[in-house]
């Protein structure tokens, strides 16, 4: 099976990366297989009642100059299922993006970033880690 890149943020600031193998959100946990600079354990098992998100990312380092997207006037196409979210965590930070399961699954749902340059490809976002979420209307 094909291991996915991901950086996993728990709800107090810790940050691991690793590889997931196969991520269940209707489970409560997942392993990860950290890199060596954040565990020396082979796999760790991670439950979803203490993270934030799961960011599946292109790859670990990111783009330190990259400015994130903060409005929905970008050029993007949507499908009819589809739902444009603001999502706003207890820790203060905004993530704007679109969702194709948001209410489907108890612990959480995907988001995926409204700009094609950001790092992330998709996010898991733990429902209990949100103050509240937007639902933004399509303009017709």
């Amino acid at each position: 099976m094909l291991k996915k890149k991901v950086v996993v943020k728990y709800k107090n600031g810790e940050i691991i990366k690793g590889w997931v193998e196969e991520f269940r959100p209707d489970r409560d946990s997942f392993i990860l297989y950290p890199l060596i600079d954040y565990s020396e354990e082979e796999m760790l098992e991670i439950k979803f009642d203490s993270l934030k998100a799961v960011f599946f990312v292109k790859d670990f380092f990111g783009h330190k100059s990259y400015k994130k997207v903060r409005t929905f006037n970008v050029d993007l196409k949507i499908t009819p299922s589809q739902r444009k979210l603001i999502v706003n965590f207890k820790d203060g930070e905004h993530l704007y993006g679109t969702s194709y399961n948001y209410g489907r699954y108890e612990k959480g749902f995907f988001v995926f970033p409204i700009d094609p340059n950001d790092n992330n490809e998709r996010i898991f976002v733990v429902r209990s880690a949100t103050d509240n979420i937007r639902i933004i209307k399509f303009k017709v």
